[in-house]
């Protein structure tokens, strides 16, 4: 079998979840590509993959090659690439993780179209909040908010956004207007655990001025999502990202308060292992991210 070939089997096999879904992919039977697998493990002298209860899984050597095969497979393609033309075909597996509520809005339309616009590829897409490590779980793409801690990931700014205080009408009906800074503290806050500080709130005037706000509130959540349903139900204020409270206040089903206040601005970035090893399909894909994120984000 020819080694390539077989890097790839065992790569798509790995990042598949198993053989059943990898032969979808490949198009090629199960039993093939098992025995192709098992053929692999036999010249190299290891295995490479265990089935438990949980499925398929990687053993430690596993990951090793699987980690080698992605790079060497990568250069190839990158290699490849250079000799070609812009008219290139995409194709291949490409694995994005993203936060979840980001991603729902930012992340999920991207990939759609993506593989849309390239019918070779496919996408494995991963929601979650947590720090993902991208050499280690076998990820091409992450987009992530906030300040980037220092790593080995290279990373691409798409852009930022800013949090903004609204509530629902409803809302303002019952408790009245809050037309300066000094009432939010008799408000009733939404708090999100997840800011550095969720009970005082940093935000920003129009000149560029920082105040802190101590807020207070009943319902305290670690998800935005949550505090942001509560929101639209007027059960308080909400300090929210402007892109996910837009099309509601355009709607009317949230009011946007103290319009010249708000967060500074929470940088975007889409971070990938090394640029020097950027395969096209993932070129190909954060190309799409950069020239995607002004309808969302600000520069």
């Amino acid at each position: 079998m020819d080694r390539f070939e077989a890097m790839t089997l065992f790569t798509t096999v790995a990042e598949a979840g198993g053989f059943s879904a990898a032969s979808r992919r490949l198009g090629i039977p199960v039993s093939t590509l098992s025995r192709k697998v098992t053929a692999l493990e036999a010249k190299l002298g290891t295995r490479l993959l265990t089935r438990s209860s949980q499925g398929l899984q990687l053993t430690e050597k596993g990951r090793a090659w699987h980690l080698h095969c992605r790079r060497i497979l990568a250069e190839m393609e990158a290699a490849e690439a250079a000799l070609g033309d812009d008219t290139a075909v995409v194709s291949g597996t490409l694995r994005v993780t993203a936060p979840v509520i980001f991603g729902l809005r930012f992340a999920a339309p991207l990939v759609a179209a993506f593989t849309a616009a390239h019918p070779r590829a496919a996408v494995e897409l991963s929601l979650n909040d947590r720090a993902v490590d991208l050499a280690e779980e076998g990820f091409d793409l992450a987009i992530r908010t906030g300040v980037l801690a220092d790593s080995s990931l290279v990373a691409r700014r798409l852009g930022s956004f800013r949090r903004i205080l609204c509530c629902a009408p409803a809302y303002l009906e019952r408790h009245g207007p809050l037309g300066a800074l000094g009432d939010l503290e008799r408000a009733e806050a939404l708090v999100f655990t997840r800011l550095a500080n969720p009970q005082r709130w940093r935000l920003r005037d129009s000149g560029g001025g920082e105040h802190v706000v101590a807020v207070h509130g009943r319902l305290i959540s670690d998800s935005a999502d949550a505090l942001y349903v509560a929101a639209l139900a007027g059960q308080g204020v909400v300090l929210t990202p402007a892109w996910q409270a837009r099309a509601d206040i355009e709607a009317g089903r949230l009011v946007r308060l103290l319009p010249d206040f708000a967060t500074a601005p929470v940088p975007v970035h889409a971070l990938f292992p090394d640029a020097r090893l950027l395969s096209g399909k993932v070129r190909a894909l954060l190309d799409a991210a950069v020239r995607a994120a002004p309808a969302l984000l600000e520069p």
